[in-house]
């Protein structure tokens, strides 16, 4: 019992050490992050998961006024939750660039985004995103038919085998895309 507890102490010790390792990069990660608005990313994301949220908790037609109220707390409740765990993204932010980037790369980034070019391109995000998404969405359309056509061949071949076929502890194989 004694080395478990002793191997959780050194390694809260060195985790401690590295994350508090170099203060000027987790600095510079926070100007970085202030200077590309990521709370404005954030808010602009809120809006986008309030509009999910009223859409997932969007009453019946011809709901009662309790089901409108029931409905109205719940999208409340969806948009705490999420705000909340995006506030809590944004914090972890930080040390996360500051782990990731290094000195240079960060003071090359604070250069870039403070320039009017890396300011454009931030402002220009949400466009760029608004036009990336509806192309996400249809190849997941079309990807969706061949990973079932995919899922469905390995279940049939899984069907298929024999029981000597398949050892006990081994997962199926899922066949390769073509």
């Amino acid at each position: 019992m004694k080395k478990p507890l002793l191997l959780l102490a050194i390694l809260a010790l060195v985790t401690g050490a590295v994350a508090q390792e170099n203060p000027a990069t987790l600095a510079l990660a926070r100007e970085v992050i202030s200077i590309m608005k990521a709370d404005q990313m954030f808010d602009n994301m809120a809006a986008q998961m309030k509009q999910m949220a009223s859409q997932v908790a969007t009453p019946p037609p011809g709901a009662t006024p309790e089901q409108m109220k029931q409905s109205t707390e719940l999208q409340g409740k969806i948009m705490d939750l999420s705000m909340a765990a995006a506030k809590g993204m944004i914090a972890k932010m930080d040390h996360l660039y500051a782990e990731v980037y290094n000195e240079t790369e960060l003071k090359a980034m604070k250069e870039f985004f403070s320039s009017s070019a890396g300011q454009s391109m931030l402002a220009k995000q949400p466009q760029v995103m608004g036009k990336l998404m509806p192309l996400v969405q249809e190849m997941q359309r079309e990807l969706m038919p061949k990973i079932k056509q995919l899922v469905d061949e390995a279940k049939a071949k899984q069907a298929a085998a024999k029981p000597a076929d398949v050892p006990a502890n081994k997962p199926f194989d899922v066949p390769a895309a073509k």
